[in-house]
């Protein structure tokens, strides 16, 4: 095996591969055409001597235990490398900084824009680069250097992101607001007792958090619809069809005059819901404008809330 000579962007691709599960979403992940994915892994199995996938019936693939180790060892070095080239850019004066950054999918549509145009002004010179993407692959991405900072949220103490090889800093906690049809849904805890429910499938971290806070208070929630998109869970609510829990943010962002929402209150202090949001960066890396980001992040999530306190 000459392992001196492996090309990283073969590496990309094997992890690529073993995330999506198949040669053709690597492809789709990556910009390439299937057979460029196909050509990478062949070449890459030549070097190493070994098999690094099994191919399965209907096109996707499980890799092999030694595929499995040299993806597992590949994530930081392509890290490193990522975070050397950024170096070395700087160094050298090349081009415009690049900043890419994973986040979730409502702080993509609410909390990040104002941020990014903000940062922006600030450095016009710097080339953004933004992916949705939940926290678990989020993390995953971080790792591999594909991105140099994941914006992400925290419902429990215990779930991810925390780990000792990254940097995680907290920017504020948003509040989650038990939500109703305005005048046609219930008004009131109690009114809540015999509705229907719109909440994240079972395991998901807001359902987890959902099922600890109804066994506090009490409740036995009906749910009868399931889903991770609050905007969705949001227009559900709306038709008098559910009540649910939703991050702030994404409340203040719903207009529909024909069919308003309302927020049941007068909920003891002990039962109101939050999340953490949070950075994550890789520790080593030291990329000028995370900092700044991170801090205009930090407050607009502090704008949230004071908006979310005026309303309660």
């Amino acid at each position: 095996m000459n392992s001196t000579s492996i090309d990283p962007r073969l590496l990309k691709t094997l992890l690529a591969v073993v995330r999506e599960g198949s040669m053709s979403g690597a492809a789709a992940a990556l910009g390439y055409v299937p057979s460029a994915v196909s050509q990478h892994i062949a070449r890459l199995e030549r070097q190493v001597g070994m098999e690094l996938l099994s191919r399965r019936p209907g096109g996707g693939v499980t890799p092999t235990a030694a595929g499995r180790a040299l993806a597992d060892a590949a994530a930081p070095v392509l890290a490193a490398t990522a975070d050397f080239q950024r170096v070395a850019d700087d160094i050298a004066g090349a081009g415009a900084p690049e900043l890419r950054i994973g986040v979730y999918a409502t702080a993509a549509g609410r909390l990040l824009p104002t941020a990014l145009a903000e940062l922006r002004g600030a450095h016009p010179q710097v080339a953004l680069y933004m992916t949705e993407t939940e926290p678990v692959q989020g993390l995953r991405a971080l790792r591999t250097g594909e991105i140099d900072l994941l914006l992400a949220y925290r419902y429990l103490p215990e779930d991810p992101p925390a780990a000792d090889d990254l940097h995680v800093r907290g920017l504020g906690r948003e509040p989650l607001w038990l939500m109703a049809a305005q005048g046609i849904g219930p008004a009131t805890l109690d009114g809540c007792l015999e509705a229907h429910w719109a909440a994240g499938h079972p395991g998901t971290p807001d359902r987890r958090l959902q099922q600890r806070w109804a066994h506090r208070v009490g409740l036995h929630p009906s749910v009868r619809y399931e889903t991770d998109d609050y905007h969705t869970a949001l227009a559900l609510i709306a038709q008098n069809l559910a009540v649910g829990l939703v991050p702030a943010s994404v409340v203040t962002g719903w207009h529909d005059p024909a069919r308003p929402l309302t927020r049941i209150g007068h909920l003891p202090q002990a039962q109101l819901l939050e999340r953490e949001v949070l950075t994550v960066t890789r520790p080593r890396s030291r990329h000028p404008l995370v900092d700044d980001l991170t801090d205009r992040l930090s407050a607009a999530v502090a704008a949230v809330r004071q908006a979310s306190s005026r309303a309660t």
